[in-house]
């Protein structure tokens, strides 16, 4: 990916409003075809592709923002303005799915010609009418919207929180980021509809967070590694030692997400963060939004690996600390909830299909999950593991006679090795258990072990490859 340039972007986040200024969509609104490649966790060696349409608008110098929604695994994109039919490839120069948020950029400069970037909105509206652009046949479609709220929530694509602006309409199927304007000046893109309800993504959000990447090296978004609890039990409180009424939360676990375990301990509870004081129910009062989820503040003003002051109440005192704002990174869960821009991992040995517990094989199981998986899931940890593997399957062959029905259960260890990831099951396969493999499972499980022939694993293997028409062994 290509490095940013310029200052235009910064300069044009933050114009001041200068009225109703006329805004003409045709100019500034595109629409982006992606084709990607998508998985089948149930079948993680075969890939497909899928293309999906949605929405960007043009800001800074010549650049295209969109919402990351829809571009893991791609590997074209193309973009139509005007309503031409003329397709123009455009480039992925940076995404950040944590935030949501990408940017593209097209090498023709005919595409550029007639074509005006817009301002992104300084401060986000808490109440009046708004309007809603997109392409839809070849017309711009317009439609309009109403306030409901702005609050803090979860984003679509990660576990992070920041504002959320909530917008009534009777636009359809929307949520693939259709540009929101106020007057002249972008408000937010759309990221998700339910019934009349828009949920959308702010530009100012949307403006910080660019910014961070080119002005700081991209730290990423913090996120807040600590689960709480309401301290609006007066008994609570006082058996803490602390006489206030409706100020504090308590803190009940550190490290939840694998990120961070500093500063704060369980059982501390927080009466300020970042100079804001936190009532009983975990809200703070934000100077120019009101009321807001404590959540929100490790988005608002900081980046990753910055420190942000909290006050807390410990062992009978206030003290005051700093908290080292971790980086969100799914990988560093027990059980990562996404895995964007990356295939599915999987390991076939005897016909056995090994793959890492994890969010997609989750989702791919819907309804069916089966209650262990979706309990260890929920776990902060395991032992001393850095992940959990599941045998999903088995494809069956005369070397797996009469283990063809098992499917779904972990590993626990094989060959006397315990196992955290794929790499240590091709490490235990190499050292056999005498002339056998011992692939043995948790125990809530049920069953208990598998005993498969050594020396002929490997030959069946290759066998079983090249029957299912397996490309590779291995993904990992």
């Amino acid at each position: 990916m290509k490095p940013l340039i310029g200052l235009t972007l910064l300069c044009l986040a933050f114009l001041p409003r200068t009225g109703a200024a006329f805004f003409n969509p045709e100019a500034s609104v595109v629409q982006i075809e992606v084709t990607k490649q998508t998985y089948d966790y149930g079948t993680p060696w075969i890939t497909r592709n899928q293309q999906i349409r949605k929405n960007g608008i043009l800001i800074g110098d010549k650049q295209i923002l969109t919402t990351a929604d829809g571009l893991d695994g791609q590997y074209l994109c193309r973009v139509r303005k005007g309503g031409e039919s003329r397709q123009y490839t455009a480039e992925l120069v940076w995404v950040d799915f944590y935030g949501n948020i990408a940017l593209l950029e097209v090498d023709d400069a005919e595409f550029w010609e007639d074509m005006k970037p817009v301002a992104l909105a300084r401060t986000i509206p808490q109440s009046g009418d708004l309007q809603i652009y997109r392409w839809r046949g070849g017309r711009i479609e317009q439609r309009a919207g109403e306030i409901v709220r702005l609050s803090s929530g979860k984003s679509k694509m990660s576990y992070l929180h920041h504002l959320v602006l909530t917008v009534s309409s009777s636009i359809q199927s929307a949520g693939w980021s259709e540009v929101v304007f106020d007057e002249d000046q972008l408000v937010g893109l759309t990221v998700s509809m339910t019934d009349d309800r828009l949920n959308v993504l702010p530009a100012e959000f949307i403006a910080r967070v660019i910014e961070l990447y080119r002005t700081q090296g991209n730290p990423g978004l913090g996120y807040f590694d600590f689960n709480i609890m309401s301290g609006r039990n007066p008994a609570l409180m006082a058996s803490k030692g602390l006489d206030q009424r409706d100020i504090g939360v308590v803190v009940t676990e550190v490290g939840s997400k694998g990120l961070a375990d500093n500063s704060l301990e369980v059982g501390d509870i927080i009466l300020e963060v970042d100079g804001f004081v936190i009532d009983s129910g975990g809200m703070y009062i934000d100077p120019e939004y009101g009321r807001l989820s404590m959540r929100s503040l490790a988005t608002r003003a900081h980046a990753a690996g910055e420190s942000i002051p909290f006050k807390v109440w410990r062992e009978g005192a206030a003290h005051q600390l700093d908290y080292l704002l971790p980086r969100a990174d799914f990988e560093q869960d027990l059980v990562p909830d996404q895995r964007y821009d990356l295939p599915p991992q999987y390991l076939v040995a005897g016909g056995l299909v090994f793959q890492p517990l994890n969010g997609p094989l989750l989702q791919a199981l819907g309804n069916n999950k089966p209650p262990l998986l979706e309990y260890y899931s929920q776990q902060k940890a395991v032992g001393e593991r850095t992940g959990l593997v599941v045998l999903s399957g088995i494809l069956p062959d005369n070397y797996n006679l009469g283990y063809e029905d098992i499917r779904f259960l972990l590993v626990d260890e094989v060959n006397g090795q315990e196992i955290s990831t794929l790499e240590d099951i091709e490490a235990a396969l190499a050292e056999p258990d005498g002339a056998f493999h011992r692939i043995r499972f948790m125990p809530e499980g049920g069953l208990r072990h598998v005993v498969l022939d050594a020396e002929t694993m490997q030959a069946a293997t290759l066998r079983i490859l090249q029957n299912y028409r397996i490309p590779a062994q291995s993904q990992f």
